[in-house]
C-alpha cells in the first residue's frame, strides 16, 4: 500500500513534536545573585547522601542555583562565582525571595511580593516555590512563580495603605472562608494562628452580609467575607502585627596565620579535593581572584576564597597546584 499523507497529518504530526520537545537551556530557570547564606550550610558531592565538601559561613556570595530539587528537603544543584564549587545543598537552606506577587488562589490569595519562600521544583519558564506560614495566617502554601519572579536577594517589600474611609476588622473564627463574591462560591479558607489577635483586614464596600476585605502582608487577601465571621474594629482603632526583630548575620574576619597570605591567580586553576593528581576536581577559580593560601605541602597549596564566605568541612581541604599560583 502507498502511503497517503495530507497536508492536516502533516500540521498535526508537527504540532504534536512541538508539544513533545524537551526543555530547552533556555526554557529552564537559573537563579544568579548574592545569597546570604546561614552559617554551616553545607555543600554535598551529591544529590543525595555523599560528601561533604564544604560550608557556608553566613557572608553574602555570589551564587548561581542550576538546578532545583523536588521538594524542600531534596537538594539543589548551585555553584559559587569566582572561586567556583559546584555541589547540592538543601532547597530549604537556599534564600529565595519573591519579586512580585504569587498567586495560589487567583486573585485572592497570593504570596505577597519580597517575601521568604522555598523554591520546591521547577518546570520550563517557572518555578514551584512553598511558603510556611505562622502568624496571623497559618498554613503551609505552594503556587508557581516565572523565572523572574524570584530572586537570591532580598529586597523592601512594597508598602500599603488602606483607602480612605475603609474600616479595620478581625478575624474571630478559627478558618475564615473567603468568596469572590457575596454568596457567591468559596475560594478558599484561612486558618488563624492560635495566639495573637487575629488576622487584621481592612474593608468597605457591604452587600448581603458579606464584606469585601483586603490584608497585606506574607500573603495578600483581597476576597469577600461574611460580616458575621469578623469582628469590627473601632474607628480609628488598628492592630498591628509586630514584625520580628531582624537577626543580624555574623561576618568572620579574616585574620591570616603562619604562612598564609592572599594571591591572586593569573589564569583559572582547578581545585581538587585532596593533594593528588588522581583526585576528583570539585572547582576551579576563575583568573584574576583572590585566594586565601594557607599552606604549600609537597608541591600542592591549600587555599580558601579572599571572601571567607565558605569553607572546607571537617579536615576536607581544597588543593590547588602550587605552581599555579606561582607561590
Amino acid at each position: 500500500m502507498r502511503p497517503h499523507v495530507t497536508k492536516s497529518s502533516l500540521v498535526i504530526g508537527f504540532s504534536l513534536a512541538v508539544l513533545a520537545r524537551p526543555a530547552s537551556a533556555e526554557d529552564r530557570c537559573v537563579l544568579r545573585g548574592e545569597a546570604t547564606m546561614a552559617p554551616a550550610v553545607g555543600i554535598f558531592d551529591a544529590p543525595t547522601e555523599g560528601t561533604e565538601l564544604g560550608h557556608f559561613t553566613g557572608v553574602k556570595t555570589p551564587l548561581a542555583v542550576l538546578s532545583f530539587a523536588d521538594g524542600p528537603t531534596g537538594r539543589s544543584l548551585v555553584e559559587t562565582a569566582g572561586f567556583r564549587i559546584k555541589g547540592y545543598v538543601r532547597a530549604r537552606d537556599i534564600p529565595a525571595y519573591t519579586t512580585r506577587a504569587v498567586p495560589l488562589f487567583g486573585a485572592h490569595l497570593s504570596i505577597g511580593e519580597g517575601r521568604r519562600v522555598v523554591v520546591i521544583g521547577s518546570a520550563p519558564g517557572r518555578l514551584r516555590v512553598e511558603k510556611t506560614s505562622t502568624s496571623p495566617v497559618s498554613g503551609v502554601f505552594q503556587g508557581w512563580a516565572p523565572c523572574e519572579g524570584v530572586a537570591l536577594s532580598q529586597h523592601e517589600p512594597p508598602g500599603w495603605a488602606p483607602p480612605g474611609g475603609a474600616r479595620g476588622y478581625l478575624a474571630k473564627r478559627p478558618r475564615l472562608d473567603l468568596f469572590d463574591q457575596p454568596k457567591g462560591d468559596i475560594v478558599v479558607s484561612v486558618v488563624r494562628a492560635a495566639d495573637g489577635p487575629g488576622i487584621p483586614f481592612w474593608g468597605g464596600d457591604t452587600s448581603d452580609g458579606f464584606v469585601h476585605v483586603e490584608h497585606h502582608g506574607d500573603f495578600v487577601i483581597d476576597a469577600w467575607v461574611r460580616v458575621r465571621d469578623l469582628l469590627p474594629l473601632r474607628p480609628g482603632e488598628t492592630s498591628d502585627q509586630l514584625a520580628p526583630s531582624p537577626v543580624p548575620s555574623i561576618v568572620p574576619k579574616r585574620e591570616l596565620q603562619g604562612r598564609a597570605k592572599v594571591v591572586r591567580t593569573t589564569a583559572a586553576v582547578q581545585v581538587r579535593a585532596a593533594a593528588t593528581e588522581g583526585a576528583v576536581a570539585i572547582g576551579s577559580i576563575d583568573a584574576g581572584v583572590d585566594v586565601v593560601v594557607i599552606d604549600v605541602v609537597a608541591g600542592w597549596a591549600s587555599v580558601m576564597p579572599s571572601t571567607l564566605a565558605f569553607a572546607p568541612s571537617g579536615a576536607a581541604q581544597f588543593w590547588v597546584h602550587a605552581r599555579d599560583l606561582g607561590v
